[in-house]
């Protein structure tokens, strides 16, 4: 029987109503036809992790995942490269070796234990369950024979590690494949095995846990009150550290720390231990964001901040801290406002000498407000430089240049609101022995002295929360927005705003709407 799109059916224990498929009832709405996903070297290694137990080490050696609209999960920036298969190959080698020499992972692995007389129902059982873990779907029968015709009954380990090595180097498990349902060009709904794997990439950076692949063997997973249940439980999982590490750290630029480097003379503080401490700050500034109930324009207003040693040296908070690691600490009265005054992201809008108002700015414009700037004139750099004593005489100097007037008009402004933070996000109050001005005023009228001040008129702009959710949503669906996309962002956007600015209802509407739904079977070539 139906009931609101799900398919019911009759079974065992007197006769009570089982689910077995929860497909939407409608035919799916066009959506554009999107390259296949190929894991990045972040989202390989937490598959591997979190399916077999170990730690895929020579991901650290991959090639460097390309951006592309800000993120490096962009479908159409991922192509294949002869290298990239060669280290695939050495990779799987090593993840095997791993697996099969690790009591935990080889635990986990032997789902049972084979009978000394007849192994084989096992063996399948043990290699069924490895593929489906592994390729976020069930095995075909002939993908299964092939692969348990690599075991040996009475030698399984070295069959074994062939069946984890093969595993590991398929395209089915280097690749996010969609399976098309419908003729070609035409659009469908995702199968749920697809759907629960652009979930668990989504919100996990890895694979679909136990939970998610139940919900797809059963097709359970279509109805929308499933889907945002399971949205509210991942992101209290452990896991979801792969969103903040995958989503907000680029968004947010944290990522970019490992990158960072300081002149030691001139910043004798900073070293990787600082460096490692303010990652973790602003990474822990928006987990806070990931339960229900929060308004993510709390993001820029709180006035907390989580500090260790290390920041607190930077803060001059010594003497607040209680205990080791880190400490919840209210700055109500201290220089320091949300995440625009947090030394990890001072510290990557600067250059290795100095601070840097126009990437400050143009951090502010593009991440937060959407409204993106041209590039500079390719002579903007030789153009810059002058012999000024503040960072406001020399942008004064540069916007002489008319070439250069229009951009620094919009940018100048906000970038110097963060001037009292240097290169490092240490507070100042002078530069070069004069006093720091951080006052400004934006197009639209509104004056501010300084980051404190700029963090509220930012957090009202209704391009903020459109910002967000537009960033999210490409995230999310890893590519680009199009035109037809339109109607469903605003409606996402009207969701996130009506529910408070609530960036776990944001994230629900997200995965419930059509496009993160559907895909658009490839035609031929």
């Amino acid at each position: 029987m139906r009931r609101g799109g799900c398919t019911w059916r009759s079974r065992a224990l007197g006769g009570a109503l089982a689910l077995v498929a929860c497909a939407p009832e409608v035919i799916a709405p066009p959506v554009p036809e999107v390259m296949v996903h190929r894991l990045t070297a972040f989202e390989y290694a937490g598959t591997v992790r979190d399916v077999l137990g170990v730690e895929a080490t020579l991901a650290r050696e991959f090639p460097g995942d390309p951006p592309a609209l800000g993120f490096d999960t962009v479908a159409a920036a991922q192509p294949p490269s002869a290298l990239l298969v060669q280290i695939y190959q050495h990779s799987a080698e090593a993840i095997a070796g791993a697996v099969l020499n690790s009591e935990p992972a080889r635990a986990a692995l032997f789902v049972c234990e084979p009978e000394p007389a007849d192994p084989s129902p096992c063996l399948r059982t043990i290699v069924d369950s490895l593929l489906t873990r592994a390729w976020r779907r069930p095995p075909t029968e002939g993908e299964l024979a092939r692969y348990l015709a690599l075991v040996d009954p009475a030698d399984r380990d070295p069959g074994l590690r062939l069946v984890l090595e093969a595993a590991l180097l398929s395209p089915n498990f280097t690749f996010r494949w969609e399976r098309d349902g419908g003729a070609p060009g035409e659009s469908h709904w995702l199968d749920d095995h697809a759907l629960a794997a652009r979930l668990s990439y989504f919100l996990w950076s890895s694979a679909p846990d136990e939970d998610l692949l139940t919900l797809a063997m059963v097709g359970a997973l279509q109805h929308p009150d499933t889907l945002a249940r399971e949205v509210t439980r991942m992101l209290a999982d452990p896991r979801a550290d792969g969103f903040v590490d995958g989503f907000a750290g680029q968004w947010l630029y944290f990522r970019g720390l490992d990158d960072i480097f300081r002149d030691a003379h001139r910043y004798p503080n900073y070293d990787d231990a600082l460096r490692d401490s303010m990652r973790e700050a602003m990474r822990r500034r928006f987990r806070e964001f990931l339960v229900p109930g929060r308004d993510l324009r709390d993001l820029l207003l709180d006035t907390h901040a989580h500090v260790d040693a290390e920041l607190a040296a930077l803060y001059h908070l010594e003497d607040d801290l209680d205990g080791d690691g880190f400490t919840r600490i209210d700055l109500a009265d201290h220089e320091r406002r949300g995440l625009l005054t947090e030394p990890g992201l001072m510290t990557v809008l600067a250059y290795p000498f100095a601070s840097s108002p126009t990437r400050r700015g143009r951090f502010v414009l593009e991440q937060l407000l959407c409204s993106p700037l041209p590039p500079p004139p390719p002579d903007a750099a030789a153009q810059a430089e002058s012999d000024a004593s503040t960072a406001r005489e020399r942008l004064e100097q540069h916007r002489a240049n008319p070439a250069c007037a229009g951009c620094h008009a919009v940018l100048d402004p906000i970038g110097l609101a963060f001037e009292h933070y240097d290169a490092v996000g240490a507070w100042r109050g002078s530069e070069h022995g004069e006093l720091i001005d951080a006052a400004g005023q934006l197009l639209t009228g509104e004056r501010f002295d300084g980051a404190l001040e700029l963090a509220p008129l930012l957090a009202e702009d209704p391009r903020f929360t459109r910002c967000v959710a537009t960033k999210v949503m490409t995230y999310a669906l890893g590519r680009q927005l199009v035109a037809d996309d339109g109607p469903v962002l605003e409606d996402i956007h009207s969701q996130f705003v009506a529910k408070g600015r609530d960036l776990v209802a944001l994230i629900v509407a997200v995965v419930q709407s059509d496009p993160f739904r559907a895909r658009r079977a490839q035609e031929a070539p």
